[in-house]
């Protein structure tokens, strides 16, 4: 009878996938915190009873699975990516702004909730992190310390985003976006969204349309007015700068006032957030006109914020209003985190949510939606 000759696992004790998946384990037992170094090869060897180089091999495994990177001369370091969604480690979503969690508004809440139930569709979970006055680091310690797996901004922010890479931590952008930042982002399909509203004027007989809200001040704004811009092009119709109210926040009910008293006011209006419907509603009623019959407006809202939006027009008619929806954002933003922790190496995407125009049907009291 043949003698066979018993070939010893390439997991077995001493072995280098035996060594890369204990320190797999203690890396996701937090024994190493993000972005901090792992002791030396030959450390690692005395501990576990191999060599140094087969502490290397082990490491090279663990660095090819993306949780660690190398470092000539220092060694390996541990990624962020290796605190896993799957085993309870939430994803952080940091808002810019107030500090504290209960001092966010409606809109950030239903952002928050959003993402929460995307989590949740896959069993993760999520944490909601407010920066307020602290630095980038001071943030990015917090996310350390609470073992963070991946991180969704709501707002551009290099130094954060900065801070985040150091410890390889994967980050996506949330309804905000700055092409110069190289980083994936999920938003409102603006352009698409400022076109419809400008046809549908256009179609209606306005040929002097005016603009309530900011044009340069971010990558949103610009492809709004884009937008617009693309649609009156179209038309043969020129922008009339007289008319183009491009303001800061704090001062839209100021700007709104002065673009309706002009005597060669426009006949329509894009107010293409809720912070321009807000300041336009009481401009109007201010001067004695009835929106929708004095000046025509195309207003801007999530479907999910649609009281919200609803209870600025006050006893004003619903406009027609472009619509988006929240929680598809959220579990577009959910899944391209997703993606970009299982292939870190991808290059950073553009994701559109698409954008509708919500019309009062006037016949039977209800409204319709046009793409």
């Amino acid at each position: 009878m043949p003698i066979t000759k018993l070939v010893p696992s390439e997991n077995a004790k001493g072995s280098y996938p035996w060594l890369a998946e204990q320190l797999k384990q203690a890396i996701q037992a937090g024994q190493v915190r993000a972005g901090a170094n792992l002791p030396s090869t030959k450390e690692i060897g005395s501990k576990y009873g191999v060599s140094a180089e087969t502490a290397r091999r082990a490491a090279k495994q663990l660095e090819g699975e993306g949780l660690l990177v190398s470092h000539p001369r220092h060694g390996f370091k541990v990624h962020a990516r290796a605190n896993d969604p799957d085993r309870g480690l939430p994803v952080a979503f940091v808002l810019s702004g107030a500090e504290q969690p209960g001092l966010w508004n409606e809109f950030n809440r239903l952002l928050f909730a959003a993402l929460q139930k995307a989590a949740a569709e896959r069993g993760w979970s999520m944490l909601a992190v407010g920066t307020g006055e602290r630095t980038s680091e001071q943030v990015i310690e917090q996310l350390r310390d609470c073992r963070v797996s991946g991180m969704i901004l709501d707002a551009p922010d290099p130094g954060r985003l900065a801070s985040a890479e150091k410890i390889g931590m994967p980050v996506v952008m949330m309804d905000a976006w700055e092409p110069a930042m190289h980083v994936d982002a999920v938003v409102q399909d603006s352009f698409q969204g400022a076109l419809l509203a400008a046809e549908h004027l256009i179609a209606a007989g306005h040929k002097r349309i005016g603009w309530l809200g900011p044009i340069s001040d971010s990558a949103t704004s610009r492809e709004r007015f884009g937008g617009a811009a693309a649609a009156l092009a179209a038309a043969g119709l020129d922008i009339d700068q007289k008319l183009m109210a491009d303001t800061p926040w704090e001062q839209l009910p100021e700007a709104a006032r002065k673009l309706l008293e002009r005597r060669d006011r426009p006949t329509a209006v894009l107010a293409l957030w809720h912070n321009s419907v807000d300041a336009l509603v009481p401009a109007a009623a201010e001067l004695k006109l009835e929106l929708g019959r004095d000046v025509a407006m195309v207003g801007w809202s999530a479907e999910e914020d649609w009281n919200t939006y609803r209870g600025v027009l006050g006893d004003s008619p619903v406009p027609p209003t472009i619509t988006w929806s929240i929680a598809r954002l959220a579990r577009r933003t959910i899944a391209r985190l997703a993606e970009r922790r299982s292939r870190p190496g991808m290059s950073p995407t553009l994701i559109k949510v698409p954008t509708r125009l919500r019309l009062p049907d006037q016949r039977e009291g209800t409204e319709g939606l046009r793409h």
